[in-house]
């Protein structure tokens, strides 16, 4: 228990040492490039570099020179970019004495800019077919534009691509989600276990990752594979719990899986989808029940255990036994068994 307590406090250290913090530009020429993550930045005279700003406030009051790209973040600039800016999700404000010498670009961004600013290129939405969604607004000697997409246009997006994504791994692995579903079912506390374990290391890398700019690559590749498993999970709890409502509904008679897929899969977007439940339920308790079932396949198979699939009218149903319980049952109420 002492082991498990200490490698908790390793990865609560290592998630905490990564979190925000900040720093002012002030040398007379510096470097103001790669990947800023989570970074509170003042910048006084001169910088360059391409940048992009990931959840990150910054402020130029100096003169850069070079594009920069943020998301979810902020900027504020009273001095020169000699560059383009582009903005997802983010906050921009030109000030007065600000100089743009390239475009200002916006998906989805809460854009603010003076009418005395010297922008000489473009600024609005990045698309054209973002104009749609596009307000702007006159507010003493600022310009206020958004181009927010509906949110309920974003959410059907993702729901329709993570509804076929996971029906694809139910059609390609069937046997592995089978095998998920029935571990979480018979073995949860183990499945609840090693998903945190897992979920927590996950975090706690993706954080130091995208620390450099080298290590960046290496962060979204881990987020994807966390999403694949994540993708996979939620197939295999989809049909569990499709399963178990038609069992409440229909006592006697054979179910497709696949209607136990979108029964299921229905009851799982729905609760992703409800207000703060939906993101504790996307963010932390679908991603760590999915890592924890692919991890208790893996341990099972690696010790060595017996799995058993019956084909049952176009459907397959598995269970899995440990050698040792497989063999306790076949020698029950023999004597003299060795």
């Amino acid at each position: 228990m002492r082991k498990f307590r200490i490698l908790y406090g390793i990865l609560f250290l290592l998630i905490t040492a990564s979190i925000v913090y900040g720093s002012v530009l002030d040398d007379e020429e510096e470097q103001l490039s790669g990947l800023q993550f989570m970074k509170q930045i003042v910048q006084q005279k001169r910088t360059k570099g391409e940048s992009l700003l990931l959840f990150s406030n910054v402020h130029i009051r100096g003169e850069h020179t070079g594009s920069l790209y943020i998301v979810n973040g902020k900027i504020k600039i009273d001095g020169e970019v000699h560059g383009n800016i582009y903005a997802y999700g983010a906050e921009v404000y030109i000030r007065e004495n600000a100089i743009i010498t390239g475009d200002i670009k916006t998906i989805s961004s809460k854009t603010a800019y003076h009418q005395d600013a010297n922008i000489k290129g473009f600024v609005g939405p990045m698309f054209n077919t973002l104009n749609i969604f596009k307000k702007q607004w006159n507010k003493a000697l600022f310009l206020h534009y958004t181009d927010d997409i509906p949110p309920f246009i974003l959410n059907l997006i993702k729901i329709v691509l993570q509804m076929l994504v996971s029906l694809l791994f139910l059609s390609l692995f069937r046997g592995t989600v089978l095998l998920e579903g029935f571990f979480l079912v018979r073995q949860s506390k183990e499945v609840l276990y090693r998903g945190l374990v897992i979920y927590l290391m996950g975090i706690a890398l993706i954080l130091i990752f995208t620390l450099s700019i080298v290590g960046f690559p290496f962060a979204i590749l881990l987020m994807l594979i966390i999403w694949i498993f994540s993708s996979l999970g939620e197939a295999a709890l989809a049909v569990t719990i499709g399963d178990w409502i038609l069992d409440m509904i229909f006592k006697k008679g054979k179910k497709d899986i696949y209607i136990e897929f979108w029964v299921g899969l229905s009851l799982v977007q729905l609760i992703k989808n409800a207000p703060i439940l939906g993101w504790v339920g996307s963010k932390f308790l679908i991603p760590l029940i999915s890592l924890g079932m692919l991890s208790q396949v893996l341990i099972n198979k690696l010790l060595n255990a017996t799995y058993i699939s019956t084909k049952d009218d176009n459907k397959y149903r598995a269970s899995s036994y440990r050698q040792s319980e497989l063999y306790n049952i076949i020698t029950k109420g023999v004597k003299g068994k060795g």
